[in-house]
């Protein structure tokens, strides 16, 4: 069945396609342009020039309808669990111009500084919907400048959890709230900045979304809503029922508990069972809860599970009707579904990526054509402190990510370095930016060679960006994974480089940090390089074009050694200055016809 012809076969009466069409996307406009506000009006570099959030339209029990076209997956798909949490929690409690604030992971987040403002919309005397708007706050308290303490051991130690409260009541700010939230935080008048700017995406939010009901009208609006959780349903189904029948199981693991005394490997562990046009996902076999901070909450399992068949799936609307198709089965008190009070600010950079290693990792066994090989791993870290420079002179809480290597896939010939697929609507922060905001120099930035996932399809490269501080003393912490267990290759295909951090590389006082440090301490004049890693490889390296393989190696992508090691392609070099290589091809051709002799 044509997607065309799904579609119109999921409407009623009271809607036809055009309309359907015209109110879906004008939908996510309201979204988007919720997060041009947000974009625009917020203090932090993590909003205004990351992109750290997310917007969603939900229904008046907290279902998804839709979201918007650029906001970050992983912090959208909890999203019906935060509106969910505000329903449960406040009851009948609502009134026009109210909005609510929270935080708590334990009820529908995803960690604490990932904070929701939800507003609800009334139409014709009943509440038609909620609107709202999700972003990560530079700083929410804890230990930690950022709130990342890779040796908390319970979610008091991390930040100030904020269940679901009247920020505003009737219009009316409530003062006493929010003094009381930002008298626990580092940088009040950054957050203040920043709560300012989801009050205002709020609004426009909820003014468009009157505008489609006083043009269409509410029965319209209904059906629409109907109609687009039907369409993700049927069309989701659609995909699931062309792939046999069949249970398809993957593991991957976080490298450890940083809270323990072990350095075992924490299994997350998946099977897909496709039967007819439904799908199960059973996390059973997967490691029980950290002490550390690496853990996910349920609704983080939902959410990375969920943006990870998306993006196998990318014509699948992401909404409520996705969750229709799928049956999940999660034990309890796991890394995935961890129980209060455990800790959850890494969690993110840990289980939650393993879910998308693990849903790519079933998939791909039945519909390689759609899914990759093993994406790098997100690597997050603050830098916090005093800032002494003139005309700043007051606390900062810097917060970095960075982009990695996509796991190659035999869809196309390569795989690009870009930000982790949970975090695909958010950039990088601009070198500039960052060094005039705070007291810090970008030592460089740029593509590592010889990071990749060698294959015949090769998985993106590992990104540099080493810093140091300029003034005064500042407070480092990073969490992350995969600086043990590396992203796993595919048929063949080899695993890339690791993340990585480095304090005063090239120094006498040069010390690894690993992938999670907390607290350490660094004077103007020292810095570190972090890294994060590539994507894992697809297919034996030596069954590569040698023309590919010349490619790389004249735009320094990979060495002259790795390219003959690795891939079995001797390049003769002729003006390494002038980018003069030459494939050798009888050379190798003999290589590669030893190498794989040598594996029998």
């Amino acid at each position: 069945m044509s997607a065309a012809t799904e579609t119109q076969s999921s409407f009623n009466e009271k809607l036809d396609p055009i309309t359907f069409e015209v109110l879906r996307n004008a939908l996510s406009g309201v979204v988007d342009e919720m997060a041009v506000m947000l974009e625009k009006v917020a203090f932090s570099t993590v909003v205004s020039e990351g992109r750290d959030f997310s917007g969603a339209i939900c229904t008046p029990t907290g279902e998804l309808v839709c979201q918007g076209d650029q906001d970050l997956p992983f912090l959208g798909g909890t999203i019906p669990f935060r509106v969910k949490a505000v329903v449960d929690t406040v009851g009948d409690d609502v009134s026009e111009g109210d909005l609510f604030l929270h935080n708590d992971p334990y009820m529908g987040g995803s960690h604490a500084q990932d904070v929701s403002m939800v507003a609800p919309v009334f139409w014709e005397g009943r509440l038609f919907a909620w609107i709202q708007t999700a972003a990560h706050w530079p700083d929410l308290g804890g230990s930690m400048p950022g709130s990342y303490d890779s040796e908390a051991t319970s979610s008091f130690e991390e930040a100030l959890m904020i269940p679901p409260v009247h920020l505003v009541r009737k219009g009316v700010l409530q003062e006493d709230i929010l003094r009381l939230i930002l008298r626990n935080l580092r940088v009040p008048d950054v957050v203040r900045g920043d709560i300012r700017a989801m009050q205002e995406a709020c609004k426009i939010g909820v003014e468009r979304l009157e505008q489609l009901l006083e043009k269409y009208g509410s029965q319209t609006l209904d059906a629409e809503v109907e109609a687009l959780m039907d369409f993700a349903d049927r069309h989701l189904r659609s995909h699931f029922s062309k792939i046999p029948d069949g249970t398809y199981s993957w593991s991957d693991a976080i490298d450890e508990d940083p809270a323990s005394d072990s350095d075992a490997e924490l299994p997350v562990h998946l099977s897909v069972t496709i039967k007819g046009d439904k799908a199960l996902y059973d996390f059973t076999g997967t490691s029980p809860q950290a002490n550390g901070p690496v853990n996910i909450p349920l609704s983080g399992c939902y959410a990375a599970a969920l943006c990870t068949t998306k993006a196998v799936f990318p014509d699948v609307p992401f909404n409520e009707g996705m969750m229709r198709a799928i049956d999940f089965v999660i034990p309890e008190s796991s890394v995935v579904s961890a129980s209060f009070p455990a800790p959850v600010s890494g969690g993110a950079c840990a289980a939650a990526e393993k879910v998308v290693s693990c849903v790519h990792g079933c998939l791909i066994q039945v519909v390689p054509e759609r899914a990759m090989a093993c994406p790098a791993n997100l690597i997050n870290i603050c830098f916090g402190g005093f800032d002494p420079r003139p005309q700043h002179e007051e606390n900062y809480v810097m917060y970095c990510w960075l982009a990695g290597g996509w796991g190659a896939r035999p869809g196309a010939r390569d795989n690009f370095t870009s930000l982790v697929p949970l975090s695909s609507g958010t950039k990088i922060q601009p070198a500039e930016f960052l060094e005039r905001a705070y007291p810090v120099l970008i030592e460089g930035y740029g593509l590592l060679q010889d990071s990749e996932g060698a294959g015949r399809h090769r998985g993106g490269f590992g990104l540099s960006f080493p810093i140091r501080v300029t003034h005064g003393e500042s407070t480092l912490s990073g969490l992350s994974d995969r600086g043990k267990r590396l992203p796993w290759g595919y048929d063949g295909g080899l695993e890339p480089l690791g993340n990585g951090m480095v304090f005063q590389p090239g120094t006498p006082e040069e010390e690894s940090l690993g992938v999670m440090c907390s607290g350490f301490r660094l004077q103007a004049g020292e810095g570190i390089d972090y890294w994060q890693g590539g994507g894992g490889g697809w297919g034996d390296p030596l069954d590569r074009p040698a023309e590919w393989v010349l490619e790389d190696v004249t735009n320094e992508l990979i060495s002259v050694e790795r390219a003959e090691q690795v891939y079995g392609v001797v390049i003769d070099v002729g003006d390494p200055e002038a980018l003069e290589f030459e494939v050798n091809q009888s050379r190798s051709e003999e290589l590669r016809e030893l190498k794989k002799n040598e594996r029998q």
